[in-house]
C-alpha cells in the first residue's frame, strides 16, 4: 500500500460531497505549450486501498482510502474554470471526515526534518508552508506520524494488507475508548504497576498524572490500545512533551531530547539527565516505535 497527501483547496466541496479526487492530465500555459505538474502526475499512481490525507486550510480534515485504482475521467461538470475539454485522472474515495481536524502545525517540524525529502513532490516548502502541489506521495512513517494525531474514536490499522480505517464499535468499545482517554482498566493497571507515581519524576499524586500512550492510540492495534505496557504515567508537562515527540526514552530509560529543546526542558525544571527505572521488555518495544516515529536515535 502507498500513502498520499492531497491539497484540496477550492475543490473541498466536491471531495466532501462526491467523495472523489480529480486532477487534469495536463495543462496549457500562456504560450500554448503543454505542461504536466508533478502533483497532477502523482494522482495516476494511486491504487485501490491506498491511504490519502486531505489537507484544507492547513488542517487535515479527512482521511480517505481509494476505492479503486486511479482512472481517466472527463472534467467534473461542476468545474467552471479552466478548459472544459481537458481530460483528467479521477480517484473514487471512501472518505472519513475528522470531527476534530488535525492542525498541521502539530507535526510540521517533525515532517520537515524526517520525511519531506522522501516525499514526492515535497509537501512543505523551505519556509515551512504547504507547497502548491496537488498531490504528494509520502513514506509510510510520515503517514503514521500524521495519523497519531487523530484525537477521536477512530483508528487506522497499518498492519493489514490494505489500510483499514475504523471507529470502535461492539462489546469492547467502552474499554477501548476509556483507554484512549487514559481512563478505566488501562489506567488502573498501568498506575498499579508504577506504584501510582510518575515514571520519570516519581511524583506520587495520581490525580494529576496522565496515562500517556507510548504508541499513539489511533495507530495501535486493538490489543495495543488497552495494553498497560503501552503507556507511562506522566506529569502533564512530560506527557505533552512526550506526545508531541519533543522527548523520548532509550531502552535503558535515559531521557532523549533534541538539543534545540534543552532550554525548554530547563525552563520546565526537567533534569536533562532524567531517567526511567523499571521499564519492561514490552515498554521497550513500544518505546522503540515511539523513537522511530519521531526520529530519535534508537541506541540504548
Amino acid at each position: 500500500m502507498r500513502f498520499f497527501w492531497v491539497n484540496i483547496g477550492g475543490s473541498v466541496a466536491e471531495v466532501l460531497e462526491g467523495e472523489f479526487l480529480w486532477a487534469p492530465q495536463y495543462g496549457i500555459n500562456k504560450t500554448g505549450n503543454m505542461f504536466k505538474p508533478a502533483g497532477w502526475e502523482t494522482v495516476k499512481k494511486v491504487k485501490a486501498g491506498d491511504l490519502i490525507f486531505c489537507n484544507e486550510a492547513r488542517k487535515i480534515i479527512g482521511v480517505a482510502t481509494a476505492v479503486g485504482d486511479a482512472y481517466s475521467a472527463p472534467r467534473p461538470e461542476n468545474r467552471t474554470a479552466g478548459r472544459s475539454n481537458i481530460s483528467g485522472t479521477k480517484i473514487d474515495l471512501e472518505l472519513t471526515c475528522l470531527e476534530l481536524p488535525i492542525e498541521i502545525s502539530l507535526f510540521r517540524q517533525a515532517f520537515l526534518r524526517l520525511h519531506n525529502q522522501a516525499s514526492f513532490p515535497h509537501v512543505f516548502n523551505v519556509k515551512g508552508g504547504c507547497t502548491e502541489n496537488y498531490m504528494c506521495e509520502i513514506p509510510a512513517p510520515a503517514a503514521m506520524l500524521i495519523a497519531g494525531f487523530i484525537s477521536e474514536n477512530l483508528s487506522i490499522n497499518f498492519h493489514a494488507d490494505t489500510v483499514e480505517i475504523a471507529k470502535e464499535i461492539g462489546s469492547e468499545k467502552e474499554a477501548v475508548i476509556q483507554a484512549r482517554l487514559g481512563h478505566g482498566p488501562y489506567r488502573d493497571k498501568m498506575f498499579k504497576r508504577w506504584g501510582n507515581r510518575c515514571a520519570v519524576t516519581g511524583i506520587a499524586e495520581p490525580s494529576i498524572l496522565i496515562a500517556s500512550h507510548i504508541v499513539a492510540w489511533s495507530i495501535a492495534t486493538p490489543e495495543e490500545k488497552v495494553d498497560p505496557h503501552n503507556g507511562l504515567p506522566l506529569i502533564p508537562n512530560l506527557d505533552k512533551l512526550f506526545d508531541r515527540g519533543m522527548i523520548s526514552f532509550a531502552d535503558n530509560g535515559r531521557l532523549l531530547y533534541p538539543k534545540t529543546k534543552s532550554s525548554l526542558l530547563d525552563e520546565l525544571k526537567i533534569p536533562l539527565d532524567a531517567n526511567i527505572s523499571g521499564l519492561s521488555e514490552k515498554n521497550k518495544a513500544y518505546l522503540r516505535r515511539h523513537r522511530a516515529r519521531w526520529g530519535f536515535e534508537a541506541e540504548p
